[in-house]
Order: structure tokens, then sequence, then C-alpha cells
């Protein structure tokens, strides 16, 4: 099979390889990938900075839709043949792909692999976040930061189909703007200006009528991280789930106290490597909603296997709005 393989994250070595198929093991599945979501994990798995990269050499990739080819010792509920979305810590921008049963997904029908891979971890992430770690409730004002991008569209449609309103879209890059409005969002929040630590409430509370926010859910980080605290309503609520400033931020905790107001972080990759059941009730809950007409995978582009490298130096370059995806057949 085919596969990307990285081989020094010092420098970018990377390439697609012939490697051997992979074997499943006991409860594991062997899938035939036709799609591959690309995420900004990917692009920092190639600069060594992505926290759950094996040792090198290693493939990267999460989001695996196609079709089981073969299913190891202990598998019952899938078969081969079955059209499936698995989600793996790595090896996705391949061929061919192992998975844990309890981690791949039939898909429903009228589903499309490309589809179902821009829906992969983008998907989860904002699921997970808003409402297990979240606790979205309706009619709740929600702030997503980093809205353009793929987890921040999809967190706007997700928090759009549950209830929440007004969604507010953070936008450091506000030419962005009609495609988060398109995507659902009621309002957007400039967060490219000069006085962000003032400028951020302000721009809340006129579009809230001085309510403020009650979730936000935070990809940014940095500077936009420590104004969102100053815009939380009493007993709201923020969700840290990345810093793609590249600035982490430290919180006060007196603060908090202060405000009354939480701050949570939310990752899905702990769900993935304990293979717990919160996996399976997102993917069911987030396949209920696009039957049902009320997300949309936001596909802006599809590349070619053999232009990967094109996928995630677009997303470094912030010039993808939502999903972008490998087509590998």
């Amino acid at each position: 099979m085919r596969a990307v393989v990285i081989r020094d994250t010092s420098n970018r070595d990377s390439g697609i390889e012939e490697l051997p198929d992979p074997v499943p093991g006991d409860g594991e599945i062997l899938v035939d990938v036709k799609a591959c979501g690309i995420n900004f994990t990917d692009l920092l798995s190639l600069d060594g900075k992505y926290q759950n990269n094996p040792p090198v050499p290693f493939t990267p990739g999460k989001d695996a839709a196609g079709i089981v080819s073969a299913v190891g010792p202990g598998v019952s509920g899938l078969k081969a043949g079955d059209r499936v979305i698995a989600h793996v810590i790595h090896g996705a921008m391949a061929e061919k792909t192992v998975c844990r049963e309890e981690l791949a997904f039939p898909l429903p029908d009228g589903v499309a692999f490309d589809a179902a891979a821009a829906m992969g971890l983008a998907y989860l992430t904002a699921y997970i976040a808003l409402t297990r770690r979240g606790s979205i409730g309706e009619g709740d004002v929600v702030l997503i930061n980093g809205a353009s991008g793929g987890v921040g569209l999809a967190s706007v449609s997700v928090a759009r189909a549950l209830g929440a309103s007004p969604v507010l879209a953070g936008l450091t890059t506000p030419s962005k703007a009609d495609a988060v409005l398109a995507a659902g969002a009621d309002a957007v929040i400039d967060l490219s200006g000069d006085d962000l630590r003032d400028g951020l409430r302000r721009q809340v509370l006129e579009a809230t009528g001085g309510r403020g926010v009650d979730l936000a859910f935070d990809l940014v980080g940095g500077e936009v991280f420590d104004a969102t605290l100053r815009a939380i309503a009493s007993e709201g609520r923020v969700v840290v789930s990345g810093f793609t400033s590249g600035t982490i931020p430290s919180v006060r905790t007196n603060y908090l106290l202060l405000k009354n107001i939480a701050v949570v972080g939310s990752t899905v990759n702990d769900y993935i490597k304990a293979r717990s059941p919160v996996v399976a009730e997102a993917q069911q809950a987030l396949f209920e909603l696009l039957l049902a007409g009320r997300i949309d995978p936001h596909i802006m582009k599809r590349f070619d296997f053999e232009q990967y490298l094109d996928g995630i130096g677009m997303l470094e370059e912030r010039k993808i709005v939502g999903k972008s995806v490998l087509l590998m057949a």
C-alpha cells in the first residue's frame, strides 16, 4: 500500500512510500481508505509539535472513511464490505489503515466518504466540547473563537443545531465573515483589532444586548482567551481546545471566583485512546444531525492523495475555510 510517511520532524522530511499492508489484530479491522480528513494536527505532526506523535517514522492522519476489507479475531459488529468512518490516533493518510472496532462506525446510506472524513475529528471535537464539556443549553449565547477553521466552522453549525442563540463567530481574519455567517453564525466578533482586551467585550455586549457569553469555545488562546474571559456572563463557561495563536495563556483562579465562571479543557484524544462509548454517542448524534440537514460538512477543497502537502500547506496559510479532504481513489 501507499502511505504518507514522516521521517524527520525537524525538517519536514515526508513523502508517499510503499509499505506492507497492515494486518488487523485482535479486535481490529482493516479499512481500505477512500477519503481522509486534513486537520491542524497534521501540520503539528509534520513539525513535531503534536503531543500525540509516535516515534518517527510514522503515518499521520486521524479520519479514515472507507470500506472494511478484513477483520481480526474477536470482531463481531463489522464485516468486510461495510462502509465506515474510522477514528485513529495516527495512520489515516494511507491507502489502508487499521482501527479498533470500537472506534469505527458504519456510514448511513447517503453519507459519502468525503463527507464522513470531513466530519471526523473536527465534528467530534466540536460536539464533545460543546455538549459534554461545555454543557450547552438551548438559548445559550455561544462564542466560537477561531470560527473559520475546520473545528470552528463545525462548532458554529453544531451550536446552531443544538439551539444556541445567538451564535457568535470570533475571527482573526474578518474577510472570512461571509462563510461563518452562511454556516449559521448570527454575528461576527472581530479578533484582529489592536484594542482586543476591551474590544472583544464591547462587541459581545453589543451583539447580546448586554448579556455576555454563556459558553465560549476557544481554539485560539493567547490574548483572545484573555479577552474572552472578560466577556463571559455569570455562571458562564469557557472550553479550551487549542492554541492556534501559538501562545498558551494562564488563568488567574481568583478571577474565575470573582466572576463565578468556569474554564475547562476538552480533547477528543482522551476518549479515543480509552475507546470510550462517548465517541460512539457523539458519532451517532452527528450522523442524525447530518441526515436531518441541520449540519453540513463544509468541504472547501478536495485534494488527490499525492497533494497531501498542498492540503496541509493551505491550512498553514489559513486559506481553508471549513474542511479539506484527501481522496485516495
